[in-house]
């Protein structure tokens, strides 16, 4: 028998003693779900890479029940009753390993595992990301909008098609660019879509290290040496975020010119105890995720929005006729649209917006908590062994027909409406949930209120494609498969 052969029969006995393990020891055993999921998280990495684990995950669900195993180590959870006892537990529920994989500099506010760390950069952070803060840089918005709507104008008097996925893009990139940094990407100008940042690059690679973090940080170093094109591409797209994120660091250091953006902010931050400030990495790690989490995530939902409300004549009119009847044309008065005016006046325009975020949700990765009490916890009637992984899915929760019932799959704001609507509100989780949910919320609805206003209440759409149908790209952050074409002209 040839060395080869000796080492190979040892090595398929000690895949077989492992598996035999596994099934035996296994805590999770009563839990259903794919059969490989029992002994690895390739089934996760394989369908986050495919971009449709949300759907392969609400399938499960559709087939076992409230509660399915993903992996080896990890549950996931569609029911309402699950919600607080994963994401409103507080420090009890920790971020698990999986977030280490969104590293790039330092760990973040969103990324950091350490609570303590977590709770300091919120403090330094919040005032910045209030309503009262970003009040005072309205007119940020204001402007870039305008020059969106400078944009829509020559394309009306042309009447040549365009993607709006694109100028939507162009607008939210140059936009979180001033907000964050001050400065002017200028995309919008330019139009050149090599221009726009490979967020969704970084993200995936992410939630492909995340979710074999049991193999951290040996996989991020392998990563970077495979030699395929597309693990070459995810590499490339996060240092050149990196690289740009360090760069607006640099530039807003060396201004002394009083100006004032998210970044001038945590420059200034100081450690409420010991009044230390932030170094240059703690600095250059939050801005990069300023970077990615400012733009794409609230384009991705614009677009997404605007799809949904294309397909759904009766409701767009719907919304039109209230924008009608609330807002003045913007050339008649030349005065964008304020935030406390759209708030306040416009709820069938805010049903919308939550009924995109219930049917599209873009923040679709999962974002797992991890079981500490020593004796396990029972979650929506489920005991739960201690050290297991636990989430949530947005997708899966709501397209749930217990919840939504069976137009689950329909765009249907006007559930949002009726008595209901306050007891739905809690099972959305587009900006996540408790004590770690997105800081940048206010950002991304102003944004959202405020595009989706200007441009019904003052341009008519017309779709190239009546007959597309959606298809999503879920690589971590949802977004819409290919561009948007229409055709517009001005409505007056």
């Amino acid at each position: 028998m040839s060395k080869f052969t000796t080492y190979l029969i040892i090595g398929g006995l000690g895949v077989i003693i492992y598996l035999t393990f596994r099934l035996w020891n296994d805590p999770l055993a009563q839990y259903p779900g794919p059969f490989i999921a029992k002994f690895s998280n390739l089934w996760m990495c394989y369908h986050t890479w495919s971009c449709d684990l949300p759907e392969r995950v609400l399938e499960l669900h559709q087939q076992y029940g409230p509660v399915i195993r993903v992996g080896p180590n990890n549950l996931d959870f569609d029911g309402k009753a699950a919600i607080p006892k994963i994401y409103k537990a507080g420090r009890s529920m920790p971020k698990s390993d999986f977030y280490q994989g969104f590293t790039a500099i330092q760990p973040n506010l969103f990324g950091t595992q350490d609570e303590d760390l977590h709770a300091l950069r919120r403090r330094q952070m919040a005032h910045s990301f209030s309503a009262a803060s970003l009040k005072d840089m309205e007119n940020i918005f204001d402007g870039h909008i305008a020059i969106l709507l400078q944009r829509l104008d020559k394309f009306a008097e042309s009447g040549e098609a365009f993607d709006l996925k694109e100028a939507i893009s162009f607008f939210t990139y140059d936009m979180i660019g001033e907000l964050a940094f001050g400065t002017n990407f200028e995309s919008q100008k330019a139009a050149d879509p090599e221009n726009l940042p490979p967020i969704p690059d970084h993200v995936l690679l992410a939630c492909m290290i995340g979710i074999m973090s049991g193999l951290l940080p040996y996989s991020k170093a392998v990563v970077a040496w495979l030699p395929f094109s597309w693990s070459r591409r995810l590499i490339n797209g996060r240092n050149k975020l990196r690289k740009q994120a360090m760069a607006c660091v640099d530039a807003a250091m060396s201004k002394e010119d009083g100006s004032k953006n998210l970044l001038t902010h945590l420059i200034q931050a100081r450690d409420p105890d010991t009044g230390a400030s932030l170094t240059k990495a703690n600095i250059s790690s939050e801005a990069f995720g300023f970077l990615v989490a400012g733009a794409h995530t609230t384009s991705s939902t614009l677009t997404l929005l605007f799809f949904h409300l294309f397909h759904n004549p009766q409701v767009l009119k719907k919304l039109v006729d209230e924008l009608d009847s609330e807002l003045p044309l913007l050339r008649e008065t030349g005065v964008p649209y304020t935030m406390s005016l759209l708030e306040k006046n416009l709820p069938y325009e805010m049903a919308c917006v939550r009924e995109n975020f219930r049917m599209s949700p873009v923040f679709t990765m999962s974002l797992p908590r991890v079981v500490t009490e020593t004796q396990g916890l029972d979650i929506d009637g489920f005991h739960v062994p201690s050290k297991t992984s636990v989430a949530i899915t947005n997708h899966a929760i709501h397209h749930n027909p217990k919840i939504w019932g069976n137009s689950h799959d329909v765009f249907n704001p006007e559930r949002w409406m009726g008595k209901d609507s306050r007891d739905y509100a809690t099972l959305l989780m587009p900006f996540g949930i408790g004590h770690r949910s997105c800081i940048g919320r206010n950002i991304a609805m102003i944004n959202i209120l405020k595009v989706t206003s200007t441009l019904l209440k003052n341009y008519e759409f017309e779709l190239l494609n009546r007959e597309e149908s959606l298809e999503i790209l879920h690589g971590g952050v949802a977004e819409k498969r290919g561009p948007l074409m229409c055709t517009v002209k001005m409505r007056y």
